[in-house]
């Protein structure tokens, strides 16, 4: 069960609900019942525009009939009052006289009062006669007489206008508009006459008649929406039978005797189905006989296979995938490439882009995410004979593997390579001690001769400066190949930081350095305390040295006041393990010997041993950690200490080199 999961499963098919195309009898039902609404709603638009125009022309005909009824009214009271000779219509400002008096006349006050009543639907809000001032000389509204009326928007733009700024003005907020008919004599003007029209008369007008027109389009919309189900359902009968066979034939199952008749077109698909479905039976025997096998080989790999479709489907993954891909690989066969690799990190984005690109995707490493390890990924795409000449079929294999075991092989290549490194310091401890022996032989010699001369004390001096040195040399080159026994115990880097920064603290005060310790809390880790603070010790003690060489180099000038230079010991949690940084404010290590640092001997300082550095990374190479020096940043260096996390604990391992 297991092989056979891990070789994968091919994928099933999405479940029908059985009737062929369900979606798209929804989408034409869905579609003719749009095109309906579309045509409904134009035709019911433009009626309704026109309706809405002829309304408009209707109200602003009646109001400017009304304003034209006034005025013969109002002329004909003038012609009246000349021809009695109560007025002279020849001076305007008599006229303007006898046309403050017209609201004492029963005939015009009559004719405006039936304006507003006539006809029962009429909007015509009011009807005033004003003088130029506006002051009301007569009104539909007796109370209203004497005031002054504000104008207002002209009627005959809304009724000329565009659709859309009718349908604000009606449907919109309630505003008055008026028609104004102006009262003239010669050039003079004596006034005018004003025929308001309300919009909310004007709306409840038309409020019934659109409702109606709405109610008919939504029902004719609804009743082509039934049709289009019954059309729907005949056009898709003969496909729902299509259907139906294509899942017998999916399944291996063969058709029932008495199968429906088609018409020609569809009956010429049938029996394609049928040869189809007796392919597929034949082809599902070989499938299953030849997944059996890649599973037991599968079984046997420890990096992950997923072979992908020319699709860009799952179609085979091997047991490895669960480790490292993180899932069950039988849940992964049958996945696009987009869900199974959904990030956009590196590893998911080259994946993807290589399957759905059929582009070959050279081994690199990749992480997921910066709190998971990374992974070896190379993807291949596949050539078979069927597509001639030997040409991509559009599928692709991926390999993905843990690139852990590299890594420790590569360590262990690297402790070869400096066991190499400590065979030609040999050689060059051999050339250093035989030049002081040389000298001292020659002043033994010498001295043999001068045993009882005056000079015999110095040549004594130069035996013994030679000695000394011989025996320094030969010192430090035993502590670097003597085999370390190394004593693992539990126990906290921020602790070994405080103490190495205890112990330093006064030389760092005498020099005017600070020395800090920013620690995080951390599970213990399992180190050799005494040689890890060692390595520490060498390292600030170094950061002292090139900090105080700095001030030295400023010609006694006195430091500008300001925080004390700082040596931080830094301890934070990583991927892999714990790092502590130990990061001054020197002048930082020049580029062109960041390579030789940690060579034994190698020294930038004018009396270093070239000692420090090369123990410190030695006791790092024993806790199976590293010693870096980070990448140029802030003034001045930065040296990192990694320790990988250890499950085990308790017991002491030996670890070391052999020297000679």
């Amino acid at each position: 069960m297991a092989a056979s999961a891990a070789a994968g499963q091919p994928a099933e098919p999405p479940r029908r609900d059985g009737r062929f195309g369900f979606r798209l009898k929804t989408k034409l039902t869905v579609g003719l019942s749009l095109l309906v609404l579309l045509v409904v709603a134009s035709i019911s638009f433009l009626y309704i525009t026109s309706l809405v125009r002829a309304q408009m022309l209707d109200i602003y005909a009646h109001a400017d009939f009304v304003s034209r009824t006034v005025f013969n009214e109002v002329r004909q009271e003038m012609n009246a009052a000349s021809a009695a000779g109560l007025v002279n219509l020849r001076q305007p400002q008599k006229a303007q006289q006898y046309l403050a008096q017209l609201n004492q006349s029963a005939p015009l006050a009559a004719l405006m009062s039936s304006a507003i009543g006539y006809p029962v639907n009429s909007s015509i809000r009011d009807v005033a006669v004003v003088n130029p001032q506006n002051v009301v000389l007569a009104d539909s509204d007796p109370e209203l007489v004497g005031q002054v009326l504000s104008p207002r928007p002209s009627l005959a733009a809304i009724t000329h206008g565009g659709w859309w700024r009718q349908f604000r003005a009606i449907f919109g907020q309630e505003r008055i508009y008026e028609v104004a008919l102006p009262i003239a004599l010669g050039s003079q003007r004596l006034g005018a006459i004003r025929v308001g029209v309300d919009t909310a008369l004007v709306q409840a007008a038309l409020s019934a008649r659109i409702h109606s027109i709405i109610w008919l389009a939504l029902l004719v919309v609804g009743l082509a929406t039934v049709l289009a189900v019954v059309f729907s359902d005949l056009a898709l009968s003969p496909l729902n039978a299509v259907s139906a066979q294509l899942d017998r034939a999916e399944r291996g199952e063969a058709d029932p005797p008495h199968r429906p008749r088609f018409g020609p077109e569809f009956g010429q698909v049938s029996s394609k189905i049928e040869r189809l479905g007796r392919q597929i039976q034949d082809a599902r025997q070989v499938y299953t006989s030849l997944r059996d096998s890649m599973a037991q080989v599968l079984e046997g790999v420890n990096e992950a296979v997923v072979l992908f479709s020319p699709e860009g489907r799952a179609v085979m993954a091997s047991p490895a995938a669960q480790r490292l891909l993180g899932g069950p690989a039988e849940g992964i066969v049958g996945l696009p490439v987009e869900e199974i690799f959904p990030g956009e990190n590196r590893l998911d984005s080259a994946v993807r882009r290589a399957v759905r690109e059929h582009q070959p995707l050279a081994a690199q490493e990749l992480a997921r995410a910066s709190s998971q390890r990374s992974l070896l990924v190379r993807l291949d795409p596949l050539r078979g004979e069927g597509s001639g000449n030997g040409a991509e079929t559009g599928s692709a294999l991926l390999v993905l593997r843990d690139p852990e075991p590299v890594r420790r092989l590569e360590s262990e290549l690297e402790v070869a390579r400096r066991l190499s490194n400590i065979g030609r310091l040999t050689r060059g401890v051999a050339h250093e001690v035989k030049n002081p022996l040389n000298a001292m032989a020659i002043h033994l010699d010498l001295l043999k001769a001068k045993a009882q001369g005056p000079g015999v004390a110095g040549h004594l001096d130069v035996m013994r400066r030679e000695i000394d040195r011989l025996d320094r040399v030969v010192t430090a080159f035993l502590d670097f190949t003597r085999p370390v026994e190394v004593r693992l115990r539990p126990a906290s880097l921020g602790d070994v930081a405080a103490s190495v920064r205890d112990l330093m603290a006064a030389d760092a005060a005498t020099q005017g350095v600070h020395i800090e310790v920013d620690a995080r809390e951390l599970p213990p880790l399992w180190i050799d305390r005494d040689l890890v603070e060692q390595a520490l010790l060498n390292l600030v003690n170094n950061s002292l040295q090139a900090m105080m060489e700095t001030q030295q180099s400023g010609n006694g000038a006195a430091r500008p006041r300001g925080p004390a230079p700082r040596i931080t010991l830094t301890v934070r949690r990583d991927e892999d393990g714990a790092v502590l940084r130990v990061r001054d404010e020197g002048p930082g290590v020049p580029a062109e010997v960041r390579d030789k640092i940690f060579d034994l001997y190698f020294s930038t300082k004018a009396e270093g041993s070239g000692i420090g550095l090369a123990l410190a990374a030695r006791v790092m190479q024993l806790h199976n950690g590293s010693l870096e020096l980070e990448p140029e940043g802030p003034p001045g260096a930065c040296f990192c200490l990694r320790f990988p996390w250890r499950a085990e604990g308790g017991a002491a391992t030996a670890a070391g080199t052999e020297g000679d």
